[in-house]
This record gives structure tokens, sequence and C-alpha cells, in this order.
């Protein structure tokens, strides 16, 4: 879980500067891409009574936004990845809640 909340940081870091530097910047958006995919990675290891503390996030779509962005490279996805930036505070508080209700020697198993 201290992953995820790492890489959604990331994310919010990569893109502050807005939609516009975004767009322009390409290893900004492979930087933001590849962070998308590891959340998705790690939303799928995590154990389903963890994911099922959050059940207003869509992990199932996050999940599948891993893949997605692995598969299709060739399309022109950059909107999606900028609209899921737009949305990434939610995604963010709801791993500091699920990491919240861990003990503290559970936090670094779920790390991984």
């Amino acid at each position: 879980m201290l992953d995820l909340l790492e890489y959604t940081r990331k994310i919010a870091e990569f893109t502050r500067e807005g939609r516009t530097a975004f767009f322009a910047d390409e290893k900004t958006q492979l930087a933001v891409i590849r962070a998308y995919e590891v959340i998705g990675e790690i939303a799928k290891r995590l154990p389903d009574g963890l994911l099922q503390q959050q059940p207003h996030i869509e992990w199932k779509q996050i999940k599948g936004f891993r893949d997605f962005l692995a598969h299709n490279y060739e399309t022109m996805i950059l909107n999606i990845v900028w609209d899921a930036a737009e949305k990434l505070g939610e995604l963010q508080r709801a791993g500091q809640r699920i990491l919240d209700t861990l003990p503290q020697d559970d936090t670094e198993d779920t790390a991984e």
C-alpha cells in the first residue's frame, strides 16, 4: 500500500504544471503512464479484503487501466491518462485510509 501511495504522489508531482505542460513533454507522459501501470499492478496484488474497505474506488478499472496502458501503446491515450491524473486525489485518500487501518507490521507486507 505504501508503494501505491508513493506512485500516486509521483503522478501528482509529474502533472503539477498542468495539462499543457503534460501534453508538451513526452518524458512526463511516459513517466505518468508507467506510474499508472505500476499502480494497477499493485492493485492486482492487494488482498480483496483491503480493497473492499474502499468500495467507492473502482479497483477493477484501476487494474484494467494497467492492462490497457500496457497493451495499447500504439493508440492515442494521453487524454485518458490526463483525465485519470485529474482524479488521482480520490485514490490517494482511499489508499491512505486503507493504510491507516493496517497494523504497523502489515504496512511493509502490503507495500510490495
